[in-house]
C-alpha cells in the first residue's frame, strides 16, 4: 500500500528545520503516518500550492501510475481558496526566473508587496484584475468543484481516501453543490474548528523556529506534525476507511 498526500505547505513540511524552507518531507506529517499504517509515502505538496494544483497533481500521478491503483490511499490537506496557479510560457527573463514548480506559479492572495517588487508589470495587474474581480462566491465554486473532482475520481477508481482542512476555509456552505461531498471521507467540511492549523493552536502546538532576521514563521514543528500524524491515524482506525 501507499500513502498518497497533496496539499500545501503545511502537508510539505515547511520550515520545519529552517526558515523559508520549502518543505520536508521526511519530518511533515504523510511520513509519520505513512510509518504508522506500514504505508510507502508519496507526498506530492509544495508550498503555496492552490487546490488547482491538487488536483493537477494528483491527476499527473494517478495517469502515470503503473502499478494497483486500489492499493493506494489518499489523504488531501485542502489549502485555502484564495489561491491560483498559472502557466507561464514565456521561457525569456524575467519570467524564466518565476518558475516554480514546472513553470506553473502560484499565486496567494495576500501577497501584493512581494509581487509588486518581483513579477513583470503584466503579471502584476493580471494578479490585481484577479483579487480585484473575483468575488467570494466564484472562489467557492471553485473551491467545491476541486474537492468534488478528486472526490469521485477516487470513488470512480475505488481509492480510499479522507479530505481535511489545512486553515480555516470559508467556502459557502450554502451552496446547493456541497450537499455532494461525502461527509464521510470529508467529515470537518462544515467545521471552521476542525483545521489542521485550529487543531495545533487548540493542542498548544509549538511554531518551528522563526527566522533571526524577520522574526517570523507561520509553520508548525515537527512535534505537531506527530500529533497530526496520530489524529489522522486514530481517525481512520476508528472509522475504518481503509
Amino acid at each position: 500500500m501507499i500513502l498518497l498526500s497533496n496539499g500545501c505547505s503545511h502537508t510539505a513540511g515547511a520550515e520545519i528545520e529552517h526558515p523559508w524552507q520549502d518543505n520536508c518531507y521526511h519530518k511533515a506529517w504523510p511520513k509519520h503516518l505513512s510509518k504508522k499504517l506500514d504505508f510507502k509515502s508519496k507526498n506530492l505538496a509544495i508550498s503555496g500550492a492552490s487546490t488547482h494544483r491538487v488536483v493537477r497533481t494528483t491527476l499527473d500521478f494517478l495517469t502515470q501510475y503503473e502499478g494497483d491503483v486500489k492499493q493506494i490511499f489518499a489523504v488531501i490537506l485542502w489549502p485555502g481558496m484564495l489561491r491560483k496557479e498559472i502557466h507561464l510560457v514565456s521561457n525569456k527573463k524575467p519570467y524564466r526566473d518565476l518558475f516554480f514548480d514546472n513553470q506553473w506559479l502560484p499565486l496567494v492572495v495576500g501577497n501584493d508587496a512581494q509581487y509588486e517588487e518581483r513579477f513583470p508589470k503584466p503579471l502584476y495587474n493580471y494578479y490585481k484584475y484577479w483579487t480585484g474581480m473575483t468575488t467570494r462566491h466564484s472562489h467557492s465554486i471553485d473551491y467545491v468543484h476541486d474537492v468534488l473532482l478528486l472526490q469521485n475520481t477516487f470513488k470512480q477508481l475505488g481509492i480510499n481516501y479522507l479530505f481535511w482542512h489545512a486553515s480555516v476555509t470559508f467556502p459557502d456552505r450554502t451552496l446547493p453543490i456541497t450537499q455532494m461531498i461525502d461527509r464521510n471521507r470529508f467529515p470537518y467540511f462544515d467545521s471552521y474548528q476542525e483545521s489542521y492549523l485550529e487543531i495545533c493552536r487548540k493542542t498548544g502546538q509549538k511554531i518551528a523556529r522563526p527566522s533571526q532576521e524577520s522574526g517570523f514563521n507561520s509553520h508548525f514543528d515537527e512535534d505537531a506534525h506527530k500529533m497530526f500524524a496520530d489524529l489522522l491515524f486514530n481517525y481512520i482506525t476508528k472509522n475504518k476507511l481503509l
